[in-house]
């Protein structure tokens, strides 16, 4: 019976799954998006196509990883927006700023989740999505659709050694 209950514990853990980061970015929306319209999750996953902008932040520590939120270009204004609570138009540093602090806040609050954390990254924005290494593994995604339009929230969590540590 010790040998099953030792290998159970020896088993690699993530210790944020698609609903931890579900519950994260609803409590983020409630917060910053509350005065839009409601983000909907969906159950199947929506790859973007064409045009992307993608925010990332890294989690240093005992369990590295990366957290990044990716949209529609198209979209990527009217959340900076939205966020900003501003009519009009928007230079680009706002509109990159605003999804890196996206990123910064789905990634603090994750962070928090992840024992032996170490510190949060600051936020970098590109047009494409940032490689993951082969050890890598998806531990929690997110598709979601708000206006029309979908947007991506993923936490990838570094693979670890052969024991299963990080």
């Amino acid at each position: 019976m010790t040998e099953l209950v030792e290998e159970y514990y020896d088993e690699p853990t993530d210790y944020v799954e698609d609903e931890a980061l579900g519950q994260i970015v609803d409590a983020m929306w409630s917060s910053y998006f509350a005065h839009t319209e409601f983000l909907l999750p969906s159950f199947e996953q929506h790859d973007i196509e064409g045009d992307i902008l993608c925010a990332s932040v890294t989690i240093s520590g005992a369990k590295p990883g990366i957290v990044t939120v990716s949209v529609e270009r198209p979209l990527a204004a009217p959340l900076a927006a939205a966020l900003l609570q501003e009519d009009g138009e928007l230079e680009d540093e706002d509109v990159y700023d605003s999804l890196g602090e996206v990123a910064n806040i789905v990634g603090g609050n994750i962070k928090a989740l992840v024992p032996d954390a170490g510190s949060l990254g600051l936020p970098v924005v590109s047009t494409a999505k940032p490689l993951h290494g082969a050890s890598d593994r998806l531990a929690a995604r997110l598709d979601a659709n708000w206006q029309g339009q979908w947007m991506t929230f993923e936490v990838w969590l570094s693979g670890g050694n052969e024991t299963g540590q990080g």
